[in-house]
């Protein structure tokens, strides 16, 4: 199943303006699948496992915002269709994941909150905005001048640095985040646009 180009909007009463709404998605996920590639042969970079990274919550947020516009379109009609998209897409970005599939679905469909895919990109965003947003304060350490002096006169003292997020960015991790956002893009995006939904490993009905 192949997803739309786009929605095409004809005004077939003499008005001027005719409307399209371009689905840009699939340039985010090319450029995600030769990235992973690159990851998969192991070529080296310092910036490539980052790039990826951002690449995929980027492309992520990208497809949810689509997916919610989409949907506004089809329900309130061109005239109508932003004021109700600005608001889903102002959502924060998990709330925006969880309720994506319920909304565009109108209430038959959520994920499956034990799908290991979902999960992972549960843990995508929350990782996203730690790398993304990340502060630096002060953090205090046991120090004495009298009980740490050698006898040579220095002192000695030990700093407890703990690792920043973006050292867990490693060539698993990124694997692991690109195989979701497979998953999220074939099990779920796709046959939303294509207005397809279906009970599978990634989304369950709503009881």
């Amino acid at each position: 199943m192949e997803q739309p180009a786009g929605r095409l909007i004809i005004n077939v009463e003499g008005a001027d303006k005719s409307y399209f709404l371009w689905n840009g998605t699939e340039l985010y996920y090319k450029k995600l699948r030769s990235a992973y590639n690159d990851i998969k042969l192991n070529k080296e970079s310092d910036y490539l496992y980052f790039s990826f990274f951002t690449l995929c919550a980027a492309t992520l947020e990208y497809s949810l915002n689509y997916l919610l516009t989409d949907y506004c379109l089809n329900h309130f009609g061109h005239d109508n269709y932003k004021k109700y998209a600005e608001g889903y897409i102002k959502l924060p970005f998990p709330e925006k994941l969880h309720m994506c599939p319920a909304i565009i679905s109108n209430g038959k469909f959520r994920f499956n909150d034990t799908n290991k895919q979902y999960s992972t990109l549960k843990e995508l965003i929350t990782l996203r905005n730690k790398i993304l947003h990340n502060k630096e304060f002060l953090k205090d350490f046991e120090f004495s001048l009298n009980n740490d002096t050698t006898s040579e006169g220095t002192v000695e003292f030990e700093l407890q640095i703990g690792p920043n997020h973006i050292e867990t960015l490693t060539k698993d991790t990124c694997l692991k985040f690109g195989n979701a956002l497979g998953k999220f893009k074939s099990l779920f995006m796709t046959p939303a646009l294509n207005h397809h939904f279906e009970t599978n490993e990634l989304l369950t009905q709503i009881t």
